[in-house]
């Protein structure tokens, strides 16, 4: 299995930015090891593996209702 790539510290301050939060510069290192560390498993699952379910109830907008 390939090992996802590293976060950079542009981009810690790139998602900090788009998520409206202020991290301290003398802090980044930490949050990019502590993110890394949370979305390596993210990186590393291969969605495609993943089987699609049905819903078990299905709506449709507009429809009478049925009175079984």
């Amino acid at each position: 299995m390939e090992k996802p790539p590293e976060l950079t510290l542009d981009e810690v301050r790139q998602r900090a930015r788009v998520a409206g939060v202020t991290i301290a510069e003398n802090r980044l290192e930490m949050v990019r090891r502590l993110l890394g560390d949370a979305l390596a498993h993210v990186r590393a699952l291969d969605a495609r593996a993943i089987k699609t379910v049905e819903p078990a109830v299905r709506f449709e907008a507009g429809a009478e209702p049925r009175h079984e």
